[in-house]
């Protein structure tokens, strides 16, 4: 027995499968009522596993659910069957007749008919237990505005399972701002849990535009059991204004647009050397963040500037989006001298004034000074550092006292010229006894920094601590760094540009250590030179 089984099913399966021949299509309630859920059965006799119907014709007057499928195949006395059964959830919200169209699989027809739809005395019940509020802000938009669309679903039952649409408006992009909220509220002396939704909307073309508002289809729990519930807000049409012809630059339209800045050590007078920072920050409503422009920096002459990456950011508050990029510049001084760092301006398109206006900060003018480290010139051959200031003989002015001849007598002239001459003696003699320590050492601090320290920042490649001991090192010997840079080869300046960049710009190239302190220890020379000359002077 168990044999001739298994000799019928190979032979069964080794049979040419069978043809669809008929397409049927039902429903399991007609009349149902309005806002009531039914089902649309097909029912195919033949297996369809990569065969669909078309429900897009259905869209027009009903809510259309998800689909199922089912195949099943029976063998009775010998005859094989087959057959695939899809089941498609709907409802309609109007009552009324509609027709349920002819569907066509393989070039099978199912035959159309009429559904009936009755009200419903229970809607108002299904209206108070969920319900839908949606607002846009702002109501009429420009080209590449962006508006804020808020929907509130509303729901005085708990919530089995259900699914909210998104809403839709031709020729704009539309996307989901964060995640649902959560909060209660009281309408007409009931309490609701609100679930709210924020969508971002550009439109992307300029006309008048039907924003289809979204549409909530689930199952609530109703008196210990499970029903079906739906709700929808009213679509609404939104008018989207054209970029005006007259309109030149970056198109930023908004409804407020703010450039400040801040600035940190910014002093009466800066040294040369020392990094001043100013960080921009433009702020602007109803535009996403990806529509700022980029802040521009211009080059100011002898004042290296090293731009960091701007911050993004976005977030929306009180129905409108709110954008800010925050930029920030060190400029950094390259000689003594009085610079203006220009003014920035971004150009913005008003939406509520409909005018073009300018947001911007004013030029800055700074005062640079040496630094205060570096060393005064050395006198000149004429004058000596050791010379007392003595006072000349007495003019015959100042004695008041003239002869008839307008001229000083002789015997009040020497004894002036006497005290001089011994004065002179004096100061000669006391020098005398203080030859032998002339050439004594003299004693000065020891410089913060010296190249071993330089040599141990650059192998450990510490760009903050290699920079400190390169400004120690230089002050100390040379007055400045930008005069001890001037004794370095031209591809070593290079590097060390670079390093100062890296510690005020997060985008910076790579440095390479090892060159700039070959550098440092190549100009030792140098410095022990200058050393000397200055220890001549004492």
């Amino acid at each position: 027995m168990v044999r001739n089984f298994i000799i019928f099913c190979l032979v069964w399966l080794s049979l040419p499968a069978l043809a669809l021949t008929k397409l049927d299509a039902s429903v399991d309630k007609n009349p149902v009522l309005a806002g009531e859920y039914f089902y649309l059965t097909l029912s195919a006799d033949d297996t369809l596993n990569s065969e669909q119907p078309d429900t897009s014709a259905l869209l027009k007057h009903f809510v259309v659910g998800p689909t199922s499928r089912s195949n099943q195949t029976q063998i009775i006395n010998g005859s094989v069957s087959r057959q695939t059964t899809w089941r498609i959830e709907l409802m309609a919200r109007n009552p009324g007749e509609y027709d349920i169209p002819a569907f066509r699989i393989k070039n099978v027809s199912s035959a159309p008919f009429t559904m009936k739809v009755v009200a419903n005395t229970s809607a108002q019940m299904d209206a108070d237990n969920a319900f839908i509020r949606t607002e846009l802000t702002p109501s009429t938009l420009y080209v590449q505005q962006a508006g804020i669309y808020t929907v509130k679903l509303y729901l005085g039952v708990d919530l089995i399972d259900g699914a909210l649409s998104a809403p839709e408006l031709e020729n704009a992009n539309i996307s989901q701002m964060g995640k649902n909220s959560e909060s209660q509220e009281v309408v007409n002396g009931r309490r609701y849990q609100v679930i709210q939704r924020d969508y971002l909307i550009q439109p992307q073309k300029s006309g008048t535009f039907e924003l289809k508002a979204p549409m909530l289809n689930g199952k609530a729990r109703k008196n210990y059991r499970a029903v079906s519930i739906s709700a929808k807000a009213t679509d609404q049409l939104v008018e989207v204004k054209p970029t005006p012809p007259q309109f030149a630059g970056a198109w930023l339209p908004s409804e407020l647009v703010d450039l400040s800045e801040q600035w940190q050590g910014l002093e009466d007078e800066v040294q040369v050397g020392t990094p001043i920072t100013r960080t921009l920050t433009l702020t602007a409503l109803n535009v996403t963040k990806e529509q700022l422009p980029d802040l521009p920096n211009i080059d100011v002459p002898d004042v290296r500037s090293y731009p960091d990456q701007s911050d993004r950011t976005h977030l929306v508050r009180n129905g409108r989006l709110i954008s800010q990029t925050k930029t920030s510049i060190a400029y950094v001084p390259q000689r003594p001298g009085t610079f203006t760092l220009p003014a920035i301006e971004v150009n913005w398109f008003n939406t509520v004034t409909g005018r073009a206006e300018i947001a911007s900060v004013p030029e800055q003018t700074i005062t640079v000074v040496g630094n205060a480290n570096t060393p005064t010139p050395p006198p000149s051959a004429s004058s000596s550092t050791n010379t007392p200031n003595i006072e000349t003989p007495p003019q015959a002015e100042q004695l008041g006292t003239t002869d008839g001849s307008g001229t000083v007598p002789w015997w009040l002239i020497v004894p002036g010229y006497v005290l001089w001459i011994v004065t002179m003696l004096l100061w000669w003699l006391s020098n005398k006894q203080k030859k032998p320590q002339a050439h004594a050492p003299i004693q000065r601090a020891q410089p913060i920094n010296n190249v071993s320290d330089i040599a141990r920042a650059a192998k450990a490649q510490d760009a903050k601590a290699l920079y400190h001991a390169i400004d120690g090192f230089a002050k100390a010997h040379h007055g400045s760094i930008e005069r001890w840079l001037a004794l370095w080869p031209e591809a070593a300046q290079q590097e060390f540009a670079k390093l100062r960049q890296s510690l005020y710009s997060a985008n910076s190239a790579a440095v390479d250590f090892a060159q700039i302190a070959q550098a440092a220890t190549n100009t030792r020379a140098a410095d022990a030179q200058s050393k000397s000359k200055l220890d001549s002077l004492y």
